[in-house]
């Protein structure tokens, strides 16, 4: 079931997968290294004020969607989101403006970070309308709204890079006119479906109650994860952040787009199970997705280490010695990260314990800060990338603890033996090839993905790795089910 819902997705990953490498290989040869570094550090701003002013209505229009179906009060439940956000939004906007107004920043860092923050405000009321459609299950729906506003997102950036001065602001100018444009399409049918509904004061404290703590526990995570940036940019200068966000947005969000993927299906379902079936039935789903997980992002992670030096052709070469070196480890470190934020998180969500994943991310976050500041000077980037896999191992080692209090969430420890060994098998066979030292990276590339692939696919299968049979079941199923009525209207 779990395995079906995620094929629903795959269009927003398929879109997901275009924005971001696409523009990686892009942007990095658009922009000089420090107009790159400049739109990274912009990028990591505009994701962390997102997070600290509104993920709480995000999360909370997530979270109780399916109970205001179920008490039939999704009117007042929405229009109650919304029209917190639209004062959030305005006050959040009008605050940062003035921050930037006297804060002592690079006037071309400036220009960046003003586009940055307004295009975060109107994505926000298109994150709003997405996380419903998701949490109804209107897949179509959702998945059209995202793929056509990162597809936009993506052109219109670009288009404003070589044709207006913009430069590095162009992407993010990018993001608010396809915000804006998607927002003319969805926000009619989401006024519709709050017609009728009341603000509701009770259920705006119970949303902030819970919502908060997640928005300040992302924010905690997200520091772990590109606070770095800020250090290499004081200590490096602009040239050196490009290069790490180069080799980290590549790297990680490579993963992260699978574990995005993942969630998406398997949250909702979660999170209707425990509303309308109880525990146990979540559990069930838990620990299927946490198995899942595992299945994807560890090989995902193992290949990406394998294949580094090879996928190095698609960053420009302003960035790419720099980031091709760190980016073995990264990947590893993007697997932590994913399993903090996409698993051990969900103990605190479905429980409803979300300030105590807050109190969760302070000592990871506290210890990564303080190692960059002593490993930078010693190891240059690298050093950020030790201080990055430390912080991240004490984060999930954290998380799961407490996290288990609230909520028996299953530890796929079987799944994560099976897949491991797995990996290690495609890892020896991947490094045994024989690449001769002429040959073109794409080929390499394509070579060792392929082998490694095949070798993963039929190791897992034999032993049957994290339950992987039923899930190519799964498929296979849903590919029949596709095919079916097309044989029939072909027959007639």
């Amino acid at each position: 079931m779990l395995g079906r819902s995620a094929l629903a997705y795959i269009p927003v990953n398929l879109a997901s997968v275009i924005y971001s490498f696409g523009g990686l290989a892009v942007l990095t040869r658009l922009l000089e290294p420090a107009e790159y570094g400049r739109y990274a550090i912009a990028l990591v701003t505009m994701l962390a004020v997102h997070m600290g002013l509104f993920t709480w209505l995000e999360a909370a229009m997530a979270r109780f969607q399916a109970r205001a179906e179920r008490e039939n009060d999704v009117n007042s439940h929405l229009k109650t989101i919304y029209s917190y956000a639209l004062v959030t939004a305005i006050c959040g906007w009008v605050s940062a403006m003035i921050v930037l107004k006297v804060a002592p920043v690079d006037p071309q860092l400036k220009t960046v970070l003003i586009f940055a923050i307004t295009s975060t405000c109107f994505q926000f009321f298109l994150n709003l309308g997405n996380e419903a459609h998701k949490a109804a299950h209107r897949i179509i729906r959702y998945s059209a709204n995202f793929s056509s506003h990162l597809m936009l997102s993506f052109i219109i950036g670009i288009v404003l890079i070589m044709t207006t001065p913009l430069r590095e602001a162009g992407p993010l100018a990018g993001l608010m006119i396809a915000s804006i444009l998607l927002l003319l399409i969805d926000l009619p049918f989401m006024l519709k479906k709050m017609r009728g509904g009341e603000r509701q004061r009770a259920k705006a404290q119970t949303y902030f109650k819970y919502g908060m703590p997640i928005s300040i526990s992302l924010l905690l995570t997200y520091t772990l994860a590109s606070g770095d940036m800020y250090i290499i940019k004081a200590m490096m200068g602009d040239a050196s952040a490009g290069e790490y966000s180069a080799s980290y947005n590549f790297a990680n969000r490579s993963l992260d787009i699978l574990f995005v993927w993942l969630g998406m299906a398997a949250t909702p379902m979660a999170v209707t199970a425990l509303e309308q079936e109880g525990l146990e039935k979540s559990k069930e789903i838990m620990r299927n997705y946490g198995a899942l997980l595992l299945y994807v992002a560890l090989p995902a992670a193992t290949g990406m280490a394998l294949v580094a030096s090879d996928v190095g052709f698609i960053l420009g070469e302003g960035v790419r010695d720099g980031a091709v070196k760190i980016m073995p480890l990264i990947a590893f470190a993007g697997v932590l990260n994913g399993l903090i934020s996409y698993y051990a998180n969900r103990a605190f969500m479905l429980s409803g314990k979300t300030a105590m994943f807050v109190w969760a991310m302070v000592p990871p976050v506290i210890l990564n800060i303080g190692l960059n500041l002593f490993l930078i000077p010693l190891y240059g980037l690298m050093g950020a990338v030790y201080a990055t896999v430390a912080a991240y191992a004490l984060g999930l080692l954290i998380a799961m603890i407490v996290g288990r209090r609230y909520y028996p969430l299953p530890v796929p420890v079987r799944a994560f033996f099976e897949v491991s060994f797995s990996c290690l098998l495609m890892a020896g066979a991947v490094s045994a090839l024989p690449i001769p030292d002429g040959m073109l990276d794409i080929f390499s590339l394509i070579i060792k993905a392929a082998l490694g692939g095949i070798i993963y696919v039929a190791v897992t299968f034999a032993i049957n790795a994290a339950g992987c049979r039923q899930i190519i079941k799964d498929i296979i199923q849903k590919v029949r089910e596709r095919r079916t009525p097309q044989l029939v209207e072909a027959a007639e």
